[in-house]
């Protein structure tokens, strides 16, 4: 039912701390000239600070969980690039209930490398994610694409545990609908949310505060001009928050 973004878009100051995770990098590979072995080893101990301190205090202003603060492992083959989407989406793509961050894990492939194109050329809105995406080469693109659809961390914890009301709403919902005005979830994003190509992303797993955030923002939307019957948009302004908050409960309990 609801379009993710890689997210995609409430991690707000992210895009400061990509910068600096790009940096550190940087920093560390710049040669060490054949001086003296003081000034090498000056050098070395100040690129290790400076990285270091990178990391630490770009999770301090974002106020990032613990598991969000620790890097990918070093085996990182994408030059870094897999770190710049794990400092808002975690290490192995797993979102944020608390931060309303989506899941990349597990999310189709095709859907992922489209949604990073739309972000670049501008087709897509984001304050976060089109700058980092400018940077962004179609083989970049692919490759993370890739790599976080092969992702399968454990889904990200509820902020607060759903209702079993809740949860059974959500579930009929999702399965059929509510009369002609709100479609049911799984019409378009496949059964079980799994998604279907690039178009519909899987909504499965996702953490519930994302979809209630997403869905609010395809309300706004409607209210600004005409809505085409049949998108996100339309289903959405039918939608009451009970109704959002349901769907979205539900859909956070589903394997992906």
């Amino acid at each position: 039912m609801a379009s993710t973004s890689t997210e995609v878009s409430s991690a707000r100051q992210c895009d400061g701390q990509s910068r600096e995770l790009h940096a550190a990098p940087a920093i560390l590979s710049t040669p060490i000239q054949p001086q003296t072995k003081r000034a090498s080893v000056a050098r070395i101990a100040f690129g290790g600070a400076f990285a270091t301190l990178a990391l630490i205090l770009s999770a301090e202003v974002l106020g990032a969980s613990p598991a969000f603060a620790t890097p990918p492992p070093a085996t990182d083959l994408h030059g870094g690039l897999v770190a710049t989407c794990a400092a808002c989406h975690g290490a192995a793509g797993e979102g944020s209930s608390t931060r309303a961050i989506p899941r990349l894990a597990g999310q189709n492939a095709d859907y992922l490398a489209h949604a990073l194109a739309m972000f670049k050329d501008g087709t897509r809105a984001s304050p976060v994610m089109q700058p980092v995406a400018q940077n962004l080469s179609d083989s970049d693109m692919r490759q993370l694409a890739d790599y976080f659809a092969a992702q399968h961390p454990p889904l990200a914890q509820a902020v607060t545990a759903p209702t079993a009301a809740q949860i059974e709403t959500g579930r009929q919902l999702a399965q059929a609908g509510d009369g002609a005005s709100v479609a049911a979830c799984f019409a378009c994003h496949a059964a079980g949310g799994t998604g279907n190509g690039a178009r519909f992303p899987s909504i499965a797993g996702q953490p519930a505060s994302f979809t209630v955030e997403r869905l609010h923002e395809f309300q706004d939307r409607a209210k600004k001009g005409a809505v085409k019957p049949g998108t996100m948009t339309a289903v959405a302004a039918q939608m009451s928050d009970a109704q959002i908050e349901a769907a979205a409960a539900y859909l956070s309990t589903l394997p992906r």
